[in-house]
């Protein structure tokens, strides 16, 4: 079992405590590797588990994402940033686009143009034209049937031979 003392005394400097506080830390990790190889050499195994690795003072250690050497831009932050501009880029082009399109909604359908009095003069007398056409093309036909009719009576007569003969030769 690892014994921690830290001993304090009244002249001591900061920097020689961080020293001694170091090298408590220093023993401490190693105690705790050699409890490690022989609790695993009295079980027959030797494994010794990877420590980590002790970053500068006072910066956190944080997890290195596999893939990452460290150098660079992490693979994540890429992704991010690329959606960031995307997502900006959109907003930048869809705002105006859907503050117009509320725009007219908020007025309305526009209100129908009018025609002007000599258009619709002219659509009159052209509407007339077509119902006169219509009419007499209409008793055209009527003539026609009547004239067809009178055709086809005519042909179911007998026909008549002339005055003075007989209709015997």
């Amino acid at each position: 079992m690892f014994k921690l003392t830290l001993t304090l005394q009244n002249n001591v400097t900061g920097d020689q405590l961080k020293e001694q506080i170091k090298q408590t830390i220093k023993a401490a990790r190693e105690a705790q590797q050699e409890a490690i190889v022989n609790a695993q050499t009295e079980r027959g195994v030797i494994v010794v588990p990877p420590v980590p690795p002790i970053g500068p003072q006072g910066t956190p250690i944080v997890g290195v994402q596999e893939g990452w050497n460290g150098v660079g831009i992490p693979p994540d932050a890429k992704d991010i940033s690329i959606a960031f501009f995307v997502m900006v880029a959109a907003i930048i082009i869809g705002w105006p686009i859907m503050r117009a399109i509320g725009r007219r909604i908020e007025r309305g359908a526009p209100a129908p143009l009018s025609v002007p009095p000599e258009v619709r003069n002219q659509l009159q007398q052209i509407a007339q034209s077509v119902d006169a056409i219509a009419i007499e093309v209409e008793r055209i036909s009527e003539g026609q049937r009547f004239t067809t009719r009178m055709l086809t009576d005519r042909s179911k007569e007998p026909v008549m031979a002339p005055h003075g003969t007989s209709g015997q030769q």
